[in-house]
């Protein structure tokens, strides 16, 4: 049993990071703005216009929380700041539930 007991306390630390993972993706709003910006680079008026999450300072708000959580690349293009998926494991994990939860027309 001790061999048991061994991997699950050295998988805390993974477990904590999926936890968090998961509660940050867990809002609509956040969950819905990584499935666009997996695509590719769009401003804070394009994402608000294309999913509809509110106003501009929700999204705004957001995307600062999944920048800070290291998810978000941001770049400066004139004026506009673009946001774009930085995290692979984040855009896996969502073309994994899109192939397991969406009917895709043939």
């Amino acid at each position: 049993m001790s061999l048991y007991k061994e991997r699950f306390i050295s998988n805390d630390l993974v477990c904590e990071k999926v936890i968090g993972r998961f509660q940050l993706i867990a809002n609509k709003a956040r969950f819905r703005i990584l499935c666009l910006l997996r695509e590719d680079w769009f401003s804070v008026n394009e994402i608000v216009e294309v999913i509809q999450a509110g106003k501009l300072t929700n999204v705004s708000q957001q995307l600062k929380m999944l920048t800070l959580a290291g998810l978000l690349e941001k770049k400066k293009e004139g004026r506009k700041v673009l946001y774009t998926l930085k995290d692979e494991a984040i855009r896996d994990m969502i073309n994994f539930l899109e192939k397991q939860y969406l009917e895709v027309p043939q």
